[in-house]
């Protein structure tokens, strides 16, 4: 009787057949094998692989399209993983969006501290005790505690982090001067506050800076205020690859806040959280940086704007291989040129052409 009931429960027509499977949620998946122990067998390992697989390739944000072709930022070391290890690995994939950690895996490959697809292994699971842990803090800042370990700095360290019982985070080091405050109390009318996501939110920190004299990070005192956890990820590893590449720059431009329609003070204030023709973004304080390429290019190339109150300063900058020695700018780095100029729209004939503001 119990074996015609099993084969008749609703339950298992639902679970029957690898698509109808992901009908269910891993909330739904841990609570059936905990509370119908005959049901397990349609929830083991090689299922819960096979899901993990899905649900990796179901993640937008976790994919780039790189000369036309698809590209993994992410996987698992699940091949000797057990029941527990691919449910969590599961879970951590499936509770919450990819994205924004997806744009600093992107971003931590083009630097070149990271291979993809960035791996992750057991080890790296069980940095979170439980799904409790893992849930109870701002999204991205649990996946940045595992993804992390695997972006590695030229002096050895990585963009780790490191928890003290206390509640007191701290990144790259564990020493005072590096510690985070995440989400910290910010005056009213601070854009920070006012563009706060609870799963990517603002943060403080002291002025970190790779010192090529000494050969390592340092911690040069003050305070800045990133936009995001993320955007606190981005500065970091952009930092450290434009400071040790000899890069061409236009001249700072310093433009009334208005010029071009507005288009200044327009990417100076929308939310970083908002795309900006595919830039990834890095805000902090009231200087934002707007990274122009990706994967699919060989150099990276960004913009720089300084907010001075009326009037606001920009230059972008590049590591493109000049196509000829003298020359302006525009001529000697197309490709940047381009790219900035979809960005800056109605502003870049002040930047790149020599248009004298009225």
């Amino acid at each position: 009787m119990q074996h015609q009931e099993q084969q008749q429960h609703p339950v298992s027509y639902l679970c029957v057949g690898r698509r109808s499977r992901y009908l269910l949620s891993i909330k739904d998946v841990v609570r059936l094998r905990a509370t119908c122990t005959w049901l397990r067998e349609l929830f083991g390992a090689a299922q819960l692989r096979d899901r993990l697989s899905h649900s990796l390739g179901s993640q937008a944000g976790l994919r780039r399209v790189v000369n036309g072709q698809q590209v993994q930022l992410l996987r698992f070391d699940d091949e000797q993983f057990g029941t527990h290890d691919l449910l969590a690995a599961v879970c951590v994939v499936e509770e919450g969006d990819w994205g924004e950690m997806g744009e600093v895996i992107e971003l931590a490959e083009q630097c070149g501290n990271c291979q993809l697809p960035v791996t992750l292994s057991g080890a790296d699971i069980i940095t979170h005790a439980n799904k409790t842990a893992y849930v109870s803090a701002p999204r991205v800042l649990a996946q940045l505690k595992m993804v992390g370990r695997h972006v590695h700095f030229s002096d050895g360290s990585c963009l780790q982090l490191f928890h003290h019982g206390n509640g007191e985070v701290r990144a790259i080091k564990d020493e005072p001067g590096f510690r985070l405050t995440i989400d910290p109390p910010l005056p009213v009318g601070n854009l920070h506050r006012r563009r706060r996501q609870p799963h990517d939110p603002p943060m403080n920190r002291s002025a970190l800076c790779f010192s090529f004299f000494s050969r390592r990070w340092i911690s040069w005192g003050g305070q800045y205020t990133d936009a995001s956890v993320s955007s606190f990820d981005r500065c970091v590893v952009f930092d450290l690859h434009f400071l040790k590449h000899r890069y061409n720059s236009t001249s700072t431009t310093t433009l009334n806040r208005g010029v071009g329609g507005g288009r200044l003070d327009d990417l100076l204030t929308q939310s970083p959280h908002t795309p900006v023709a595919g830039c990834t973004t890095i805000d902090r304080d009231d200087w934002r940086r707007l990274v122009l390429t990706d994967g699919s290019h060989p150099f990276v190339a960004w913009i720089s704007i300084w907010d001075r109150g009326n009037t606001v300063s920009v230059y972008v900058g590049t590591i493109e291989a000049a196509v000829c020695g003298t020359g302006l700018f525009k001529h000697r780095f197309p490709v940047t040129t381009q790219l900035a100029r979809v960005v800056l729209g109605a502003v870049a004939p002040f930047v790149f052409d020599g248009q004298v503001q009225q």
